[in-house]
């Protein structure tokens, strides 16, 4: 596709509900010609895509009531939004999907997490690697946060394990915590992730970064550690946090390798959350 076809797709992502055809293509129940053939018979019966899948035998009960209480799935909608544009086939819709697999290293199991919008099997997938994989407590504050991003930010929020790691020059967010074990979590953006971070968080309207979309911003970080250390205290884990830190560059911070580095998809580009053993002070 061109970018200008990309660009206006992306555009309309909040103007498009998902169908059930093409949640069924993407959770494999249903094959291309299976969704084309349930579309074109829509057109000579006024009857739901659903009940017409099931007499086919192409759907089960339960299949499709997993698809229809399904979260939205940004992957899904555009892709949907192409083959009605005719840019992809609904074959060339899985061939992408396939790629995407392959490029970004994903496992089948973390590839099905991914579609499913499972939030534990997408951070297991992007750990595979990492210092910090089998950590459970690495484990636990990754899903805390994601989780954090997905219900007071953005629902629409993906893990991109095809971003590349050029983060250390961004602006940061750090806060640290002690007791049990020395932490220190951080985030990184460009100046237009966190205003808007900033602004969907605290629905106010906040147009540049400012002292408020400062405040905001080192508040989600502190909600979301918070949270964590919650979690550590129900595992018997004592961890105090600290005052959050904004530094103009994370490069500035003596952090190392994280034990978990996210890279976080945003409406309006990455944002970067690290989990870093050992030197909080």
């Amino acid at each position: 596709m061109t970018p200008s076809a990309l660009s206006s797709a992306l555009g309309r992502l909040g103007e498009v509900r998902p169908l059930i055809g093409m949640l069924a293509l993407a959770q494999g129940y249903m094959s291309p010609d299976q969704v084309v053939e349930i579309n074109e018979a829509q057109k000579k019966v006024d009857r739901r895509f659903g009940e017409l899948a099931i007499e086919k035998g192409y759907l089960s009960v339960d299949q499709l009531e997993s698809i229809i209480s399904a979260q939205k799935n940004e992957h899904v909608l555009l892709g949907q939004i192409l083959v009605q544009d005719g840019i992809l086939s609904h074959d060339g819709f899985l061939l992408v999907l396939e790629k995407y697999r392959k490029s970004a290293g994903l496992s089948e199991e973390g590839y099905e997490a991914v579609k499913a919008n499972d939030v534990e099997g997408v951070v297991s997938s992007i750990l595979v690697g990492q210092p910090g994989a089998g950590k459970a407590a690495v484990r636990s504050w990754a899903t805390v946060f994601m989780r954090s991003v997905i219900r007071f930010i953005d629902p629409g929020a993906a893990i991109d394990p095809l971003a590349e790691e050029q983060y250390k020059h961004l602006r940061g967010f750090v806060q640290r915590m002690k007791g049990d074990h020395r932490v220190t979590v951080f985030i990184a953006a460009e100046d237009d992730v966190f205003v808007d971070l900033a602004r969907r968080f605290t629905n106010f309207e906040i147009d540049s970064f400012d002292e408020m979309a400062s405040a905001a911003v080192g508040e989600f970080l502190n909600l979301a550690n918070g949270l964590f250390t919650v979690n550590c205290s129900d595992e018997g884990i004592e961890l105090d946090m600290q005052p959050q830190e904004h530094v103009e560059s994370i490069s500035s911070l003596p952090l190392g390798r994280p034990d978990a580095l996210l890279p976080l998809l945003l409406p309006k580009g990455i944002l970067w959350a690290g989990f870093c053993p050992g030197i909080a002070r």
